[in-house]
């Protein structure tokens, strides 16, 4: 039975090609924390699009590969989206809140007797009466609470086509 060169160095071949791939990874690895859920969708999207790249390579054997790969932005782009929640969701939200009644600005006033607490202040431009404050805080929560509902849907969207797709990523 006759061994060639590159079963004999294919151990060797596969550890570099380990080593690369940590080395790839390890900027994402780095800015990892375990307590938000940003992190997750971040490390999904830094796979998606190492995977994505493979298949704009010359490497896979699939004559799907530039479709895979445009299923697999199509995903990216979704997953974008929600985890850039305040950009795509409650900032367009707040400006529309903006538009109607001025700009907010914030300030931290001592609380008396503390010292180690701050209290936050909010004046909105347009919010005069009572009756403004009460319509703008029933604004806001309605407007932000429309937000919050949109990047749900938009989630559990992006979740639902890569859970639809994924099987078919593979070359």
């Amino acid at each position: 039975m006759a061994i060639s060169f590159r079963t004999i160095t294919y151990p060797f071949r596969d550890f570099f090609r380990r080593v690369r791939n940590v080395y790839r990874w390890l900027p994402t690895i780095w800015k990892d924390r375990d307590w938000d859920s940003s992190y997750i969708t971040e490390i999904l999207i830094k796979k998606l699009e190492f995977t994505r790249d493979f298949y704009l390579s010359d490497k896979p054997y699939s004559s799907e590969a530039k479709n895979i790969a445009t299923e697999i932005q199509e995903a990216i782009n979704q997953l974008h989206m929600t985890r850039d929640s305040w950009e795509f969701y409650e900032d367009p939200a707040l400006e529309k809140l903006e538009q109607k009644w001025g700009k907010t600005t914030i300030s931290f006033i001592p609380v008396p007797g503390r010292t180690d607490v701050n209290e936050m202040v909010t004046k909105v431009e347009r919010v005069v009466t009572k009756e403004d404050k009460e319509q703008y805080d029933k604004e806001f929560r309605e407007l932000l609470q429309e937000a919050r509902k949109c990047y749900r849907k938009d989630k559990k969207q992006a979740y639902e086509f890569i859970a639809k797709k994924i099987d078919g990523w593979w070359d």
